[in-house]
């Protein structure tokens, strides 16, 4: 009898430990991807060939690492740095573009620009193609569900430099920890 209970208990055990384990891997499954670094535009973050893991429903935050898909080369997917958030205010003047988190919009950020005073954590960006340039020149302010995004690497990264904002729908997810190559294994901050 008391044999028969400890089994009972033993398969009950295993019956909530095997549940447990299903639900985290349907967790992951659902809320994880792995991505290849396939070029150079992070380093030194991340180098060509790294592998690392996206977390698919995280809320992106400003300095935040995501992968996206670009909308003129579906099928490839980018790692970038998260510079600017929605409501954002830009000024485009000659060739660079001016970026300030969290300034009131009264406030008149191309004379402060002319006269060189900034506002602390102004982030200026050199954008050298046209297209781009004719674009932004017009927007006052990141839209909301895009981001402005950077490569570690200014010198050789497309970003947002040459595509444009990226809107929420292509970011695939936060990147959040590498798990390749092992001496370099850890969390991604």
């Amino acid at each position: 009898m008391e044999k028969n209970k400890r089994a009972k208990r033993a398969n009950y055990l295993e019956t909530i430990a095997f549940l447990i384990f299903a639900i985290l891997c349907i967790n992951f499954i659902l809320n994880y991807r792995a991505h290849f670094v396939d070029g150079h535009s992070m380093n030194p973050t991340f180098q060509n060939g790294d592998r690392l893991l996206i977390h698919k429903s995280k809320k992106v935050e400003r300095y935040d690492i995501v992968t996206f898909e670009p909308k003129d080369e579906p099928g490839e997917s980018y790692v970038k740095r998260v510079i600017g958030l929605p409501g954002d205010r830009i000024v485009v003047k000659n060739d660079r573009l001016y970026l300030v988190e969290h300034l009131d919009k009264n406030v008149d950020l191309s004379r402060w620009i002319d006269a060189g005073v900034l506002p602390d954590s102004t982030v200026v960006v050199r954008i050298a193609q046209e297209s781009i340039l004719h674009l932004l020149s017009n927007v006052e302010e990141i839209p909301k569900d895009h981001y402005f995004v950077l490569g570690d690497n200014r010198s050789n990264s497309k970003d947002s430099r040459s595509i444009g904002f990226v809107s929420n729908d292509q970011i695939e997810g936060v990147v959040t920890f590498r798990f390749y190559p092992f001496n370099r294994f850890g969390f991604v901050h």
